[in-house]
């Protein structure tokens, strides 16, 4: 078993678990065509790396955060995307300020190294606005 978590795991569960997400649906594996429903969230790890100063304990691993949106209200369809976006940002944001904790571990830092981007959609009639995120990942502290 892997000392450090996924961190699609830590932040796929901060992200379901707060109350501004209610009705989105969290992804980090897009599902199949027949069982996709908007809006979606869906977080891939793309690199990162661990802590030199303590390689067992902290990593620090970039994500791709893409929110997506179904088209069918036009062009309002896009800032509701953009929207939904940053208020999962806050939510990651506010759950580093707060150390929220997971089964899987919890945040330590955040840092944007590409801020919210609109890209054509993967999906057909969707819309896709994602970023870079670097984030600090711990396992759950112990008492032992």
């Amino acid at each position: 078993m892997a000392s450090l978590p996924r961190v699609q795991k830590v932040v796929a569960h901060i992200l379901r678990s707060d109350p501004r997400l209610a009705g989105v649906e969290v992804t980090t594996w897009v599902p199949d065509i027949d069982y996709r429903d908007f809006p979606m969230i869906n977080i891939r790890r793309i690199g990162g790396v661990r802590n030199p100063k303590a390689p067992k304990l902290h990593v620090k691993p970039v994500i791709e955060m893409s929110a997506y949106t179904d088209f069918g209200d036009g062009s309002e369809g896009l800032i509701t995307c953009e929207e939904l976006y940053e208020t999962a940002l806050d939510v990651l944001y506010d759950a580093v300020g707060d150390q929220i904790t997971t089964p899987a571990g919890y945040l330590t830092s955040i840092f944007e190294t590409m801020g919210a981007t609109q890209f054509s959609s993967l999906y057909s009639d969707s819309w896709r606005v994602q970023g870079l995120i670097r984030l600090g990942v711990r396992r759950p502290r112990t008492t032992s």
